[in-house]
């Protein structure tokens, strides 16, 4: 039983590196048969991961069909941020208590660590460091079913966002969001934090929307000489 659980997470692990990678793209249909050999697994391990990404969101199951990777859209976007807000605004009041020294060490160090990493366009390792600080905070919290909640909704984006079609002033204003957020846990400053961390989720919020939307456009603006695209004429001199 153990062998055959352990078999169903290596094959979501994979699927979700190949997500991430990109090998597998948004609404691309997942061929099982093809998956089981290149995970050299049967078949059973490979289809019962499906089922379970299904459940976490990260593909889709047509009846009749099959299984196709799920693309993040604009509702789920806004539902993940809003779960983010319940639970953070929540978790700092709490950190806010129960923080120890120690703790607000710790936060300090991962605050370096997403100051320090300057790169010229938003990528998955500066989000992967933006992350770290918020689970930092839940940690603290004691509360391990919230932060790992917390943390599936940072796994969504990180697999399947793209973050470097994001605007790129959200590299310097996260960090001072979240130089605002410690220097309201340090001085227990609750309704400061609260509505700090409200604001830094919902300015994050508002950049993945703008960037999915721009996305969408681009996806849905026609190509050159496409039916229903009028194409200007060019004046090539006397015939």
């Amino acid at each position: 039983m153990e062998n055959k659980k352990t078999r169903i997470e290596s094959a979501c692990q994979r699927i979700k590196e190949m997500i991430f990678d990109q090998q597998l793209i948004p609404g691309q249909k997942l061929i099982y048969s093809d998956l089981s050999r290149s995970f050299h697994m049967s078949q059973t391990p490979v289809i019962n991961a499906l089922y379970r990404l299904e459940h976490e969101g990260f593909v889709s199951c047509e009846p009749f069909k099959g299984f196709y990777v799920k693309k993040i859209d604009l509702q789920e976007a806004w539902d993940l941020f809003d779960l983010r807000e319940a639970l953070e605004t929540w978790l700092v009041e709490r950190v806010i208590r129960l923080a120890t020294p120690e703790d607000l060490r710790h936060l300090e160090e991962k605050f370096a660590a997403h100051t320090s990493y300057t790169p010229e366009v938003y990528d998955r390792k500066r989000f992967k460091l933006d992350s770290d600080f918020h689970l930092q905070i839940a940690a603290i919290s004691g509360n391990k079913v919230l932060t790992r909640q917390l943390s599936r909704t940072f796994e969504h984006f990180y697999i399947r966002f793209r973050f470097e079609n994001m605007d790129t002033g959200r590299l310097e204003s996260s960090v001072s969001e979240h130089r605002r957020i410690l220097d309201c846990i340090k001085l227990k400053d609750v309704s400061g934090a609260r509505e700090t961390v409200r604001l830094h989720v919902q300015n994050a919020r508002d950049n993945i929307i703008r960037t999915l939307q721009n996305e969408d456009f681009d996806q849905q603006r026609p190509a050159a000489g496409s039916p229903g695209q009028t194409v200007p004429a060019v004046f090539l001199g006397p015939i």
